[in-house]
């Protein structure tokens, strides 16, 4: 318990110095996140022209959208289809549109990420070589990598003089297979959150709320929880429909841990839950959803306790297939996030899905009406 705290004090200390990410003059603050970018998949046949659609999809994504930081949500890279020698190399292709646009990023780890030929600590020291990255890795306790969180400052701010106004969690809901394990890429790695992860995050959350006060906050998370499968079954609202637009091809989706209830990942569903202020959590993984909803009821045993009236729960968004490696032929895009404050520090949050071909589609306000709001069901197929 010690060890932790002491990392957890150096860890909070070392991120709050990085007062780089700050709102922009208006007191926004515009995320695009990439998901299921899925570079390096069988490089000897349609690999490379898929990677150069994926490269061409984000700087055209970049270019219309213009945001103040990016995400990359997970599975970066299909590392089953990799070679040892060039495995992390694909990191430099990934990021390529991101250091010649100047756009600073941070990522989530999947669980193609995990593979014989690469591994997730060789991921991240690669990531680790851009100035530009402020993918973290988690401190000693945690499992994976990509568990941190990075607080945003009001505008104009140098150094950390002033309070962050919101937080951006990320979690590595882990899976795949480890390094050079045999039989090669056969999974092997527990793919949902921890507990040694949970218990780092309620530290972390309190810390961080005894040091600012409540603040509002998002999260990332590659494979997405049992809560996501839910609201996915749920008809009043449907997903997919016009209060929860988005793809939902998919179907059932697939979801942390292994038993048929995901009941792995309970405990952190649960400290999601107790967490004042967070506002919503977006995952990927599964390549045909991309709709947003609301925290949904749920009947399963020490699930939802603490998490208050379905006002007080935080929205569940997929992100949208971005890479043209992965499954599925459905079309391409990016997930858009837009963090508004006002004068007295409270977060909005608009978010919508920029298309390769230019358009927009499930434009949404995440606000105390969505779900009970009417919205155009175009999903951009």
């Amino acid at each position: 318990m010690l060890a932790m705290l002491a990392s957890l004090l150096v860890f909070s200390s070392v991120l709050l110095c990085k007062a780089d990410l700050s709102l922009a003059e208006d007191s926004t603050f515009h995320i695009s996140a990439f998901s299921d970018l899925h570079y390096g998949e069988n490089e000897s046949t349609f690999g490379i022209p898929a990677d150069m659609n994926s490269a061409a999809l984000m700087r055209q994504v970049l270019s219309q959208e213009e945001p103040d930081f990016v995400v990359l949500n997970g599975d970066l890279i299909t590392g089953e289809n990799t070679f040892a020698f060039n495995s992390t190399g694909y990191v430099d292709e990934i990021v390529a549109p991101l250091v010649q646009g100047g756009y600073s990023w941070a990522s989530t780890y999947g669980n193609h990420d995990s593979k014989y030929n690469l591994s997730r600590e060789a991921l991240y020291a690669q990531e680790k070589t851009y100035a530009n990255a402020y993918t973290q890795h988690g401190p000693a306790g945690t499992d994976g990598v990509t568990n941190y969180v990075l607080p945003v400052f009001p505008p104009n701010t140098t150094g950390s003089s002033q309070n962050p106004v919101a937080l951006l969690w990320f979690f590595d809901s882990r899976g795949g297979s480890a390094y050079q394990s045999l039989p090669a890429n056969v999974d092997n790695i527990d793919n949902y959150v921890s507990n040694g992860t949970v218990s780092w995050y309620r530290s972390a959350q309190a810390d961080m709320q005894s040091r600012y006060g409540i603040l509002p906050s998002l999260a990332f998370v590659h494979i997405p929880m049992l809560a996501f499968a839910d609201l996915q079954n749920q008809t009043s609202p449907d997903v997919s429909g016009p209060n929860f637009p988005g793809l939902n091809a998919d179907f059932p989706l697939a979801q942390q841990g292994y038993s048929n209830t995901g009941s792995e990942a309970i405990p952190f569903m649960q400290a999601l839950l107790d967490t004042p202020g967070l506002h919503s959590i977006y995952s990927g993984h599964d390549h045909g959803d991309s709709w947003c909803g609301r925290w949904p009821d749920s009947t399963l045993p020490g699930y939802g306790v603490g998490g208050g009236s379905s006002q007080d729960r935080p929205f569940l968004c997929f992100c949208k297939h971005s890479g043209y490696g992965g499954y599925g032929v459905w079309n391409r895009g990016v997930r858009q996030i837009q963090m508004s404050f006002d004068q007295s520090g409270a977060m909005s949050v608009n978010t919508w899905v920029r298309m390769q071909a230019g358009t927009i589609v499930t434009a949404v306000s995440l606000n105390e009406t969505y779900g009970e709001d009417i919205y155009s069901t175009a999903d951009g197929e």
